[in-house]
């Protein structure tokens, strides 16, 4: 298996029998969303578009996965997300095959998709990779494989010694407790989690928050101690329990 990160998306490459590129978190729409609550910002949805297109050109992959919450309205479809959706499809499908792992925001995301473009959200095995958008607990049949996961939109911060802080996308990589599986022994083959940062550059959150507070299954069920942080073109950035410790002690 050969791993390759593309900062500009953010997005990872996998490369095992055919080369496939995984994003998440488009959340196509949501400034049409953010206006509810009196925040007026022009729409990137094609800058969007434009940006996935690039990435696909760059990483020359067989195979587009989206990681689920394409568009951002959860209940219908807004009559932004109608116009940018279609045109992300029809965009995409000049140039690559593509398949999306639906998220808790995408009800109704299948009108617009042909059958085989479409997976179950409890997740499914693609080639010997996992795949879902990570608000479920994960089905069985992931079990024992590197599963990638969206959902989370992990960012974090790095702070010198001076209290000045950079953020960042990034990926955590790390084990997952065998408990999330029913039926499942500590005696099978480890399975390892890859939260993928969004690709929607109005979203992010704190990893900080995520594991003091997990909100998902898969944040509940992360083996910390087993966990490392990634900046998105796949640098090293220190493991998560030296960072939530190191972010826990900092003055208020």
């Amino acid at each position: 298996m050969n791993i390759e990160f593309y900062p500009e998306g953010p997005g990872v490459l996998i490369e095992e029998d055919r080369r496939v590129l995984f994003i998440a978190d488009i959340h196509m729409g949501i400034e049409h969303e953010l206006q509810k609550h009196g925040f007026f910002i022009r729409s990137k949805g094609q800058e969007r578009i434009t940006r996935i297109c690039n990435l696909i050109t760059e990483s020359e992959p067989d195979l587009l996965v989206i990681l689920g919450d394409v568009k951002h309205r959860i209940a219908g479809t807004s009559f932004q997300e109608f116009s940018e959706l279609s045109s992300l499809f029809s965009s995409v499908r000049k140039m690559i095959p593509f398949i999306i792992t639906p998220g808790n925001h995408d009800p109704g995301i299948e009108e617009f998709l042909k059958p085989e473009e479409i997976r179950k959200k409890e997740g499914s095995v693609l080639d010997m990779t996992g795949i879902f958008h990570g608000h479920t607990i994960p089905v069985p049949e992931l079990s024992g494989h590197l599963i990638l996961c969206g959902h989370h939109h992990p960012v974090v911060s790095l702070t010198d010694e001076v209290g000045i802080a950079l953020k960042s996308d990034c990926y955590i990589l790390g084990e997952l407790d065998s408990a999330i599986f029913p039926g499942e022994t500590d005696e099978g083959e480890r399975t390892r989690l890859l939260m993928v940062p969004s690709f929607n550059e109005l979203t992010g959150y704190g990893i900080e928050k995520t594991f003091r507070s997990p909100f998902s299954p898969v944040s509940r069920s992360l083996v910390i101690e087993s966990a490392e942080i990634l900046l998105p073109d796949g640098t090293y950035a220190g493991d998560l329990q030296t960072y939530l410790n190191y972010e826990k002690n900092l003055p208020a």
